[in-house]
């Protein structure tokens, strides 16, 4: 069974969706031609994933739309995050593709042509990404008279790993979301916790700032699985001591309302997006209203159903 991720792919979603981080990292990864071809200020994310509704939970894509240079054509840049190497990875881009093939047509019925789609893989894991980068190399035995029969593609592959030696580079907010992904599976989680909350307190705008650190510690806690809510609490008071104002507005906003409801809040929803990941994977999709029975239930039910999917044999049982 592949690990499951959801913790990495929350925090990917809620980082690069936002245009300000999106567009800063592509300034440094897009290749120079590209960049010379398309408007970055146009970047928008588009509305249509390329993942439909009933498989949203178990995948993590992101779809952008930026102008070229020559007029209303779209170039579409794919984001897909991964935290562990995925051996099939180019055939789950090639369904992204395929899938907004078809959409884009039923959009545009007059249409000839597709629009250009630019697949770009980002990696944060701990393992080295030791997997096939072009799609005939998952065919095999590919005879020569075949190879003008099966597709041949590639991605761009940004490897954050700790394992490299990748400079990580851009604005603030775009290094911290990197280093996050990056330091996420570190040894020692609370240090490096400690330096991307010195990062935090140099965000200008303190609205931006502190969903960010809401969004950071949701993802330390879950994602480490070694930082507890005491932890948190301490940085986060040492942080206020030297007269922080960003520190000091989450602590109002959120630490005196309850962060440990909100952290538990954040763990439910993260449980109820693992268990229909794994439901996924061994019944199918899922119905809407199973979608709702696990989306209300609490933590504990979440995690005894999560223990019995490993040997039900129908969804049935997971959920008696």
């Amino acid at each position: 069974m592949d690990e499951i991720t959801s913790p990495h792919d929350t925090f990917f979603r809620e980082s690069f969706s936002r245009r300000e981080i999106a567009r800063d990292f592509l300034r440094w990864h897009l290749p120079a031609e590209l960049l010379a071809e398309i408007h970055l200020d146009t970047l928008d994310i588009s509305k249509d994933t390329y993942v439909s509704s009933d498989l949203r939970t178990a995948y993590s894509d992101l779809v952008y739309r930026v102008q070229h240079r020559d007029g209303p054509m779209n170039i579409y840049l794919l984001f897909e995050h991964k935290s562990s190497p995925e051996h099939w990875t180019l055939l789950q881009l090639l369904r992204y593709i395929t899938a907004e093939g078809d959409q884009y047509r039923k959009q545009h019925p007059e249409a000839k042509h597709l629009p250009a789609i630019y697949p770009l893989v980002i990696y944060h894991g701990k393992r080295q990404w030791r997997v096939p980068r072009r799609f005939q190399q998952l065919v095999g035995p590919l005879p020569q008279t075949m190879t003008p029969f099966v597709p041949q593609f590639t991605y761009a592959l940004v490897d954050l790993s700790a394992r490299t030696n990748a400079e990580i580079k851009g604005q603030v907010l775009t290094r911290l979301v990197q280093l996050a992904l990056r330091w996420i599976f570190d040894d020692q989680p609370i240090e490096r916790l400690r330096t991307l909350l010195a990062l935090i307190e140099q965000v200008q705008d303190k609205n931006t700032a502190v969903a960010i650190l809401e969004s950071l510690l949701r993802y330390y806690v879950q994602g480490t699985q070694r930082i507890e809510e005491q932890d948190v609490r301490e940085l986060l008071q040492q942080s206020t001591s030297t007269g922080d104002p960003i520190m000091q507005t989450f602590i109002d906003r959120y630490i005196e309302q309850g962060m440990q409801q909100g952290m538990q809040q954040g763990m439910q929803q993260g449980g109820a997006a693992i268990l229909l990941r794994l439901i996924e994977r061994r019944f199918g999709p899922p119905s809407n209203q199973v979608r709702e029975r696990i989306s209300q239930a609490d933590p504990k039910t979440l995690l005894q159903w999560s223990d019995r999917i490993l040997e039900a044999k129908s969804l049935d049982e997971v959920l008696h």
